[in-house]
């Protein structure tokens, strides 16, 4: 059994972890609308997905 599953939702901070960037950064990026966070309570979740598709997204850097 996988004691590591894929998680389909995270927290901002873990959010920002799985993606390489800092907090502010993620923050920045739910403001602007490129990325969506969703409530539950009081917690604040982050889709997996969206997660993957802002990566999508970004402009990919050709070798110089």
């Amino acid at each position: 059994m996988d004691r590591n599953p894929e998680l389909l939702a995270y927290s901002p901070k873990q959010a920002a972890q799985s993606i390489g960037i800092g907090l502010t950064a993620l923050y920045a990026e739910i403001g602007a609308g490129r990325i969506k966070m969703r409530k539950y309570g009081r917690r604040t979740l982050i889709a997996a997905e969206d997660l993957k598709t802002w990566l999508a997204r970004l402009p990919v850097k050709e070798a110089a």
